[in-house]
């Protein structure tokens, strides 16, 4: 068993600092695969289920004029499905244009309604190029995360199966799953080599991201723990007074977020209940109203699920709780073997997927909210030194990978 013990700044960061050239070469050549093959592949299922794309007018081969019509029924309109369509939307539109926008948190859809007025209405082209440069730098990121402690070979395991994990190719999509992760690890990062402003914003930036961002917080506090406990021990907390405000941009930042939403009618909590403060954080009013999504305790997401495979069992719930069951198996094996942060990262995280229930489609977008627990891929790729165990994550991440993205295309899977 692998325990990576928690020190003060570490020794590897001046190490690891010297090479990120070899973090971007690798994060630049395995974002190109990735990406070839999950263009290609969406083509191909789009040209045999054509009826599930617009324009399916335009025929995928052999390329045809005009070239930009062409490249966007080959590569963009395959991926307008779900969540997309609402980032697009609340770019153009603002919120308020749909009941239950006010559930999308807002710093991707601004990035999209900056950069697709700028490219001439084309917020699609926009969101996908975004989705796209957070992946590539997230990749390398992340890499340079993981050789703080761990070899290169490694470092690239791990990205290697986070980017080919089931809902990897997420992180190819116009969905917020690149900006946040990437928020995340910058984070993180940030704070394991002493710069807690920097920590403190791109947490920040995680928590305007997506609902889960703010956890970030709790390990970034630990991380500030164990760098400073002994001063703090002799000295008292005003020794880490600056590091503290740093932080505090984190929850911040989800607090502006809220009070902008409040102001749109979008949100109900009561002083005295402290848990429908929580679930106004998590869940928003109108898009419970709409979804009926609430925030409650796992076991109840749990029950609903068991119901429904009594009931009427359908295969895409089937592969959900599959699929969430093994990476919750391999994220609370990873928490007793990662750096504390990192496990903290993880439980937190992995409660909180949890405890999201729809009572009509149980865990759905479960996968993908298990797929940036990264530090499961950290331990992953540990075991993986072993070729056995290497080639089957490869096999059978693979197989996943395409079904998965192929039903994505068909409208057969929210992801």
């Amino acid at each position: 068993m692998e325990v990576t013990t928690d020190i003060g700044i570490d020794r590897s960061v001046a190490q690891t600092a010297q090479k990120p050239a070899m973090a971007w070469r690798w994060a630049l050549r395995l974002y190109a695969g990735y990406c070839a093959l999950f263009v290609l592949w969406n083509a191909w299922v789009s040209l045999v289920y054509p009826k599930w794309v617009e324009e399916a007018s335009v025929a995928v081969w052999p390329p045809s004029a005009p070239l930009w019509t062409w490249l966007e029924r080959v590569v963009l309109l395959p991926l307008l499905r779900y969540d997309v369509i609402w980032y697009i939307g609340i770019a153009q539109h603002g919120y308020g244009h749909r009941p239950g926008d006010t559930a999308f948190h807002p710093l991707y859809p601004l990035l999209t309604g900056l950069l697709g007025r700028m490219f001439g209405g084309e917020y699609l082209l926009a969101a996908w190029l975004i989705a796209h440069v957070c992946c590539v730098t997230m990749l390398a990121l992340l890499y340079r995360l993981v050789a703080l402690d761990d070899d290169e070979a490694t470092a690239q395991r791990t990205t290697l199966f986070l980017i080919g994990s089931p809902l990897g190719f997420s992180f190819l999509l116009p969905y917020t799953e690149s900006l946040l992760l990437l928020s995340i690890v910058a984070a993180l990062y940030a704070a394991r080599r002493g710069r807690w402003w920097l920590a403190g914003a791109a947490g920040g930036a995680a928590a305007l991201t997506k609902q889960p961002g703010v956890v970030v917080v709790l390990p970034l506090l630990w991380e500030l723990w164990q760098q400073h406990r002994d001063a703090m021990r002799m000295h008292g907390v005003r020794v880490v007074s600056g590091p503290l405000a740093g932080l505090a941009l984190t929850p911040l930042a989800l607090l502006g977020w809220i009070v902008y939403r409040a102001t749109l009618g979008d949100v109900a909590f009561l002083w005295y209940r402290p848990d429908t403060l929580i679930g106004a954080l998590l869940v928003t009013p109108s898009y419970a109203d709409v979804w009926g999504e609430t925030f409650s305790w796992p076991w109840v997401n749990f029950g609903y699920a068991l119901d429904q495979l009594r009931q009427r069992p359908y295969f895409y719930l089937l592969l959900n709780v599959l699929v969430m069951l093994i990476m919750l198996a391999l994220t609370l094996a990873a928490a007793v073997r990662v750096r504390r942060s990192y496990a903290i990262y993880s439980l937190t995280l992995a409660a909180l997927n949890l405890s999201i229930v729809y009572p009509l489609w149980p865990y759905m977008g479960i996968i993908r909210r298990f797929t940036i627990i990264f530090p499961l891929f950290i331990q992953l790729a540990r075991w993986a030194r072993s070729p056995v165990v290497l080639w089957l994550t490869l096999v059978c991440n693979a197989l996943l990978w395409a079904l998965i993205a192929s039903m994505y295309v068909r409208n057969a899977f929210v992801p």
